[in-house]
């Protein structure tokens, strides 16, 4: 859980820390409802901030989010635990590993074993990962929930009507998994897949990633999603499936420090409202 704590212990409230002792609790807000109001509207400010950070907006003190998450904004919440005590909190995965960092690890140790693992005839544990990309927004660019998105000029091809999509069928065949476990696995209709010819043809004078090739194009419903997939085994390269360590990025506090006077100054005037001064 990461989150940011909101109560009555600033240095500029400390002279009205004592009146308040007695009203802390459930009692709080009748008794000074000014300054619960004013308090509700700090705890807003605070998420509001971060919220505003996870969908790439920036914040002095953090680094700009890398891919911008409208998950994790709406998991951002205010939780009550008292009149004048409350936390603006999230549980997302994602930010923890944003807030704290991830220690580098190579993939290839835990993937090809895992409960959606295979086995190739040669005994070879492997896994089979997709990777699902954005369409492009309407100026070509990318867009804000994905980490991959389709060039323009790829995205043209596929969404042509030449370009036959792939189909989840209701086939259902149970295959084991490296420990040994019966694993239901869907079955596919397997249209088109993005080949270089393609990708030389849509690329011109410009340079595609070949990141893109072996996409689909899976008919979902009434629209589409893309995918490329790569596979992971045990026998893969040294280094190939390594992910690189991620330094930890102080968000909560960068929060705090950009909102501190503001809620201070909230927090003050309706302090100062209750009391008539």
């Amino acid at each position: 859980m990461i989150k940011v704590d909101v109560t009555l212990t600033d240095d500029t409230l400390i002279q009205l820390r004592a009146a308040l002792n007695g009203f802390l609790g459930s009692n709080g807000g009748k008794i000074m409802p000014r300054t619960k109001a004013a308090f509700n509207q700090a705890s807003k400010l605070i998420q509001k901030s971060w919220q505003n950070w996870a969908m790439g907006g920036s914040i002095a003190g953090a680094a700009d989010i890398k891919n911008p998450s409208p998950n994790l904004a709406r998991s951002i919440k205010i939780r009550g635990i008292g009149d004048f005590d409350v936390s603006i909190e999230t549980d997302s995965s994602y930010m923890e590993r944003i807030q704290n960092g991830v220690a580098e690890f190579d993939m290839k140790d835990t993937y090809p074993y895992g409960k959606k693992s295979r086995v190739s005839k040669k005994g070879i544990p492997y896994l089979i990962i997709p990777f699902q990309w954005g369409t492009p927004n309407g100026k070509g660019g990318a867009r804000a929930h994905f980490g991959n998105t389709i060039p323009q000029v790829v995205y043209e091809i596929l969404k042509s009507k030449e370009f036959k999509k792939s189909i989840k069928t209701e086939e259902i065949h149970i295959e084991k998994n490296y420990s040994g476990e019966n694993i239901e696995r869907a079955g596919y209709d397997w249209g088109d897949r993005l080949g270089l010819n393609d990708i030389l043809d849509a690329a011109g004078d410009e340079g595609i990633s070949t990141n893109v090739l072996g996409m689909v194009r899976m008919k979902a419903n009434s629209k589409s999603t893309y995918f490329t997939f790569r596979v992971i085994s045990a026998n893969s390269a040294a280094n190939s499936w390594k992910r690189k360590a991620i330094p930890s990025n102080d968000v909560v506090s960068a929060v705090e420090k950009a909102t501190r006077k503001d809620v201070e100054a909230l927090l003050q005037e309706g302090l100062e409202q209750e009391l008539g001064l």
